[in-house]
């Protein structure tokens, strides 16, 4: 294969990626990062460090087309991010005590059936005058009310949830080694009931503070090489550019599947990793 060609399908394969990810709010390196690795036999380090620089500008072009539309809620990104930054940190402190891959495959299952869920009614109980375990937790105080004057909505938070949920995302990404991206949109979906749009414009955002502070990580420990990273980063960037003009047309049902349907390619391509890494 010759050098351009190689280029050439980098670049398409991280455009498509990136164009799922902008969608679904997962922003793309979980999947991105097995595939450098299997397909263009990128060493790990390296195909981590090429993701985590392209998340910066694709992150940043979506959040800048998002906030045109008021789709980024800014407020509970800060929030929802600082409690798994913290979470990262426990959970790669508790590497030296737990055996991260016996817990492996459980936390695979976890999100398979996260995926499920997005498909499927697991609660029995047909009422809608219940509310479900999720709406009782986020009725816990202190919590606040966002509304969304330009969207026409408005979503309680609580706060001590917003804390176990987003330490919970980080603790799991710091002992499994992988983007916490991924569990940001069902957290906002599925506990705080948050629009689907404004849930993965907001994690999108939530990406561009990750990957700039991994990105400077991983340049300091020689895992950004230039010439590996730049078709990385122009077919994410494309994908971002692309992503923004679906985005407004799909309706929150469709994208809710998508992000189901991530979920459940998320829980796979963890279990081939986990099964071929070890």
């Amino acid at each position: 294969m010759s050098a351009e060609i190689f280029i050439v399908l980098i670049v398409i394969i991280s455009f498509i990626i990136s164009l799922y990810g902008s969608l679904v709010g997962f922003g793309g390196g979980i999947f991105m990062v097995p595939v450098l690795i299997t397909f263009f036999h990128y060493p790990l380090n390296l195909a981590v460090g090429s993701c985590m620089i392209s998340l910066v500008g694709s992150a940043l072009i979506s959040t800048y087309y998002n906030r045109k539309n008021s789709f980024v809620d800014f407020k509970i990104g800060i929030l929802l991010e600082i409690p798994t930054v913290i979470g990262v940190v426990v959970g790669s402190l508790l590497l030296n005590y737990i055996a991260a891959e016996k817990l492996e495959y459980l936390f695979a299952a976890m999100v398979f059936f996260l995926g499920l869920s997005f498909f499927f009614k697991f609660n029995k109980d047909k009422s809608n005058n219940k509310d479900g375990l999720f709406a009782k937790l986020n009725k816990t105080k202190p919590a606040f009310v966002i509304k969304n004057h330009k969207n026409f909505v408005a979503y309680r938070v609580s706060l001590i949830m917003m804390i176990f949920f987003g330490s919970a995302s980080g603790i799991l990404a710091g002992l499994f080694g992988v983007g916490g991206g991924f569990m940001k949109t069902p957290i906002m979906l599925k506990v705080f009931k948050i629009p689907a749009k404004i849930a993965t414009a907001t994690a999108l955002f939530m990406i561009v503070i990750t990957s700039v502070t991994g990105s400077f990580s991983h340049y300091m420990q020689g895992h950004i090489i230039f010439e590996k990273a730049w078709p990385v980063a122009l077919g994410f960037a494309l994908g971002a550019f692309v992503g923004k003009k679906f985005n407004a047309k799909l309706r929150d049902k469709t994208l809710e599947n998508m992000i189901g349907g991530g979920l459940l390619l998320t829980a796979l391509v963890m279990t081939v990793n986990f099964i071929f890494n070890r």
